[in-house]
Protein backbone atom coordinates (compact mmCIF):
# COMPACT_ATOMS: atom_id res chain seq x y z
CA UNK A 1 0.00 0.00 0.00
CA UNK A 2 1.52 3.41 -1.24
CA UNK A 3 0.44 6.26 0.25
CA UNK A 4 0.23 10.03 -0.60
CA UNK A 5 -1.07 13.19 0.53
CA UNK A 6 -4.26 14.70 -0.95
CA UNK A 7 -6.34 17.62 0.21
CA UNK A 8 -9.53 16.12 2.04
CA UNK A 9 -12.10 18.52 0.04
CA UNK A 10 -11.00 16.61 -3.13
CA UNK A 11 -12.62 13.54 -1.10
CA UNK A 12 -16.21 12.98 -0.95
CA UNK A 13 -17.72 11.27 1.70
CA UNK A 14 -19.41 8.03 1.01
CA UNK A 15 -21.80 7.87 4.29
CA UNK A 16 -24.75 10.32 5.69
CA UNK A 17 -24.18 10.37 9.02
CA UNK A 18 -21.11 9.77 12.02
CA UNK A 19 -21.51 8.08 14.86
CA UNK A 20 -21.02 10.21 17.81
CA UNK A 21 -19.48 7.16 20.24
CA UNK A 22 -17.05 6.19 17.40
CA UNK A 23 -16.18 10.58 17.38
CA UNK A 24 -15.61 10.12 21.13
CA UNK A 25 -13.54 7.08 21.41
CA UNK A 26 -11.33 7.87 18.58
CA UNK A 27 -11.10 11.51 19.82
CA UNK A 28 -8.87 10.33 22.42
CA UNK A 29 -6.84 8.40 20.54
CA UNK A 30 -6.72 9.86 17.12
CA UNK A 31 -4.05 12.74 16.80
CA UNK A 32 -4.75 14.66 13.86
CA UNK A 33 -2.24 16.79 14.04
CA UNK A 34 0.01 13.62 13.43
CA UNK A 35 -0.22 13.52 10.03
CA UNK A 36 2.82 11.97 9.60
CA UNK A 37 2.60 8.67 11.58
CA UNK A 38 -1.46 8.21 11.44
CA UNK A 39 -2.33 5.50 9.13
CA UNK A 40 -3.63 6.25 5.79
CA UNK A 41 -7.68 6.68 4.76
CA UNK A 42 -8.61 4.21 2.02
CA UNK A 43 -10.09 5.76 -1.48
CA UNK A 44 -11.23 4.89 -4.71
CA UNK A 45 -12.52 6.81 -7.55
CA UNK A 46 -16.47 6.50 -9.26
CA UNK A 47 -15.68 8.56 -12.16
CA UNK A 48 -13.52 11.49 -11.67
CA UNK A 49 -14.43 11.86 -8.12
CA UNK A 50 -12.06 10.28 -5.23
CA UNK A 51 -14.34 8.84 -2.19
CA UNK A 52 -13.62 7.53 0.94
CA UNK A 53 -14.46 3.83 1.68
CA UNK A 54 -13.80 3.84 5.39
CA UNK A 55 -12.37 6.68 7.55
CA UNK A 56 -14.92 8.98 7.73
CA UNK A 57 -14.54 9.41 11.53
CA UNK A 58 -10.68 10.31 11.11
CA UNK A 59 -11.48 12.65 8.39
CA UNK A 60 -14.13 14.26 10.47
CA UNK A 61 -11.76 14.74 12.95
CA UNK A 62 -8.82 15.97 10.46
CA UNK A 63 -11.38 18.67 9.63
CA UNK A 64 -12.25 19.81 12.65
CA UNK A 65 -8.86 20.43 13.65
CA UNK A 66 -8.64 22.39 10.38
CA UNK A 67 -6.06 19.49 8.64
CA UNK A 68 -6.94 20.21 4.77
CA UNK A 69 -4.11 17.43 3.52
CA UNK A 70 -4.29 13.99 4.80
CA UNK A 71 -2.86 10.74 3.69
CA UNK A 72 -4.24 8.40 1.79
CA UNK A 73 -3.70 5.24 -0.42
CA UNK A 74 -5.55 3.39 -3.02
CA UNK A 75 -8.65 1.11 -1.39
CA UNK A 76 -7.76 -2.02 -3.96
CA UNK A 77 -10.17 -4.48 -1.80
CA UNK A 78 -12.98 -6.01 -3.50
CA UNK A 79 -15.85 -3.75 -2.42
CA UNK A 80 -19.55 -4.04 -3.48
CA UNK A 81 -19.28 -1.10 -5.65
CA UNK A 82 -23.21 -1.11 -6.50
CA UNK A 83 -23.63 -0.50 -2.92
CA UNK A 84 -20.93 2.21 -2.81
CA UNK A 85 -22.98 3.85 -6.19
CA UNK A 86 -25.97 3.73 -3.61
CA UNK A 87 -24.48 5.01 -1.05
CA UNK A 88 -22.51 7.71 -3.01
CA UNK A 89 -26.16 9.10 -4.66
CA UNK A 90 -27.56 9.11 -1.07
CA UNK A 91 -25.31 11.48 -0.49
CA UNK A 92 -25.49 13.86 -3.81
CA UNK A 93 -29.31 13.77 -3.12
CA UNK A 94 -28.68 14.87 0.88
CA UNK A 95 -25.84 17.62 -0.10
CA UNK A 96 -23.24 15.36 1.44
CA UNK A 97 -20.13 16.43 -0.69
CA UNK A 98 -17.47 16.84 2.00
CA UNK A 99 -16.60 16.21 4.85
CA UNK A 100 -17.80 19.03 6.72
CA UNK A 101 -21.11 18.32 5.58
CA UNK A 102 -21.18 15.64 8.18
CA UNK A 103 -20.74 18.19 11.06
CA UNK A 104 -24.68 18.31 11.73
CA UNK A 105 -25.36 14.96 11.17
CA UNK A 106 -23.70 13.18 14.14
CA UNK A 107 -26.11 10.69 16.00
CA UNK A 108 -26.12 8.74 18.68
CA UNK A 109 -24.95 5.34 18.40
CA UNK A 110 -28.42 3.81 18.32
CA UNK A 111 -29.37 5.73 16.06
CA UNK A 112 -26.91 5.75 13.69
CA UNK A 113 -27.03 2.17 13.96
CA UNK A 114 -31.02 2.79 12.52
CA UNK A 115 -30.52 5.13 10.30
CA UNK A 116 -27.44 4.38 8.40
CA UNK A 117 -26.38 0.87 9.40
CA UNK A 118 -29.99 -0.82 8.73
CA UNK A 119 -30.37 1.66 5.46
CA UNK A 120 -26.82 0.39 3.99
CA UNK A 121 -28.51 -3.47 5.59
CA UNK A 122 -31.53 -2.47 3.80
CA UNK A 123 -29.81 -1.67 -0.36
CA UNK A 124 -27.57 -4.90 -0.19
CA UNK A 125 -30.35 -6.74 0.52
CA UNK A 126 -32.34 -5.10 -2.48
CA UNK A 127 -29.40 -5.72 -4.54
CA UNK A 128 -29.71 -9.53 -3.93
Amino acid sequence: MKSFLMDLNQIRPSQLYLDQDKIDRLGGAFDPLNVRYNAPLPIKKNGGEAFLTDGHTRAFLYNEARISVIPVYWDTDDLDMDLYQTCLNWCRQERIMFIDDLKERILPHDQFEKKWTKRCEEAIQSEK
